[in-house]
């Protein structure tokens, strides 16, 4: 049986469309490829622009053995004796025995709070939240409240606590002793502290922990290698446990 030219033509051109599940298949695919597509930039640009600090400190952390802490249960100790100030940690990054967090507080009465980055004062400051950039070390010995404020800077950690100042324990020029006992004072004092610590950079020793408190710098991983070491290198040199003066 022979076929004549338009019969041929018709019966191709069955042959090539396809049916309509078939169609509505690639359709489909064309969607999810699509939606899966602008998921990925949606996701891509939020990682470089309102997350980008969170994936420095994430990249960080994994770099360095820290990893992300929930902050739910309240600041990790001894940052816990400012429960009158409602201490909030909106950022803990820890390795068990290291910890490095942004704790947000009610102004120190007197004080003004810090601003991050600046060591100046600031008109509006007093009424804004204090953020102050820690980091959080494990020591062996163990100390009744104790540290170096620095002499130049606005507020310190140190303001929080009602500690003594102790002004005729050594040079004032970098930093000023306070505590709540004199001979931990005197410890601190005549301890390479003062040497290992940079100008804008606090101590305080609390129970069995150091803080380094570098609320005048910005919160970043360049800061966190520095002040991590700058910590380590404080407790190596720390004085055995120091007794406090017993009570009259």
């Amino acid at each position: 049986m022979q076929l004549h030219g338009l019969e041929i033509i018709a019966l191709h051109t069955q042959a090539v469309v396809p049916s309509a599940w078939v169609s509505a298949q690639i359709l489909l695919t064309l969607v999810i490829v699509l939606a899966a597509s602008s998921m990925m930039y949606w996701t891509l640009v939020r990682r470089w622009t309102s997350r980008r600090q969170w994936v420095a400190l994430a990249d960080w952390g994994k770099d360095h053995g820290f990893q992300f802490r929930r902050c739910d249960d309240g600041p990790p100790e001894p940052l816990d004796a400012l429960a009158a100030l409602h201490p909030v940690a909106q950022l803990c990054l820890t390795n068990g025995k290291t910890t490095i967090v942004q704790l947000q507080t009610d102004p120190a009465p007197g004080a003004a709070p810090p601003i991050a980055g600046t060591i100046g004062p600031d008109v509006a400051a007093a009424s804004r939240p204090a953020v102050w950039h820690l980091v959080i070390r494990q020591i062996e010995s163990t100390w009744r409240p104790t540290g170096l404020r620095p002499t130049h800077s606005t507020a310190s950690v140190l303001d929080l606590l009602s500690l003594c100042s102790f002004p005729l324990m050594g040079p004032q020029e970098r930093f000023v002793i306070f505590g709540t006992d004199s001979i931990a004072a005197r410890a601190v004092s005549a301890s390479p502290a003062r040497a290992l610590l940079p100008p804008d950079i606090g101590l305080l020793l609390h129970g069995r922990y150091l803080v380094v408190d570098f609320s005048s710098r910005p919160f970043d991983p360049i800061e966190f290698s520095r002040m991590v070491g700058v910590a380590k290198q404080v407790a190596s040199r720390l004085p055995a446990t120091v007794e406090p003066t017993p009570a009259a």
